[in-house]
């Protein structure tokens, strides 16, 4: 009986750990403090978040003016990913997916884009790290890119 209740006791005094936030719709205005999942459709337009956007199989994501702490990073085969405006603390790392559209992003790491296989646009991102892009199906195009590391692979030109 001891046991249990001191058992009891210790559960009650540990915190809990907050679920990632399942975004599916449209999601405006917003301070959201965990991790943003995308496994539907989604459209982040002026949030705040406190840690990574993660893309998942069959994500459709917009992400507008808005503030990321943590990456933006896939974690499936997106099928699409438009990021506009933002500015992304972390890295950008898309992997496998489709659709990729980067603009005017200002993002403090790198930016890596491997073995996506649909268009891809990168234009005028403000990037702290590295620009690195390999073994996507089509030639990224874009340009105007300010990287302060190397732009590597197929986005040399970028």
């Amino acid at each position: 009986m001891q046991k249990i209740l001191i058992t009891l006791a210790l559960l009650g005094c540990s915190s809990v750990a907050l679920a990632d936030f399942y975004c599916n719709g449209t999601v405006s205005q917003r301070h959201i403090d965990d991790n943003v999942a995308i496994s539907k459709t989604c459209h982040l337009d002026q949030v705040t978040v406190k840690g990574n956007v993660m893309l998942y199989s069959g994500a459709q994501a917009v992400i507008k003016n808005s503030n990321i702490d943590g990456n933006l990073e896939s974690k499936g085969q997106f099928s699409s990913v438009l990021a506009e405006n933002n500015a992304i603390d972390g890295n950008i790392q898309l992997e496998k997916g489709q659709k990729i559209q980067l603009l005017n992003n200002e993002v403090n790491g790198d930016i890596q884009l491997k073995e996506n296989r649909s268009n891809i646009v990168v234009r005028e991102n403000t990037v702290d790290g590295n620009l690195q892009c390999e073994k996507n199906s089509l030639q990224p195009v874009g340009g105007l890119n300010r990287v302060a590391g190397d732009k590597e692979g197929q986005c040399r030109r970028l």
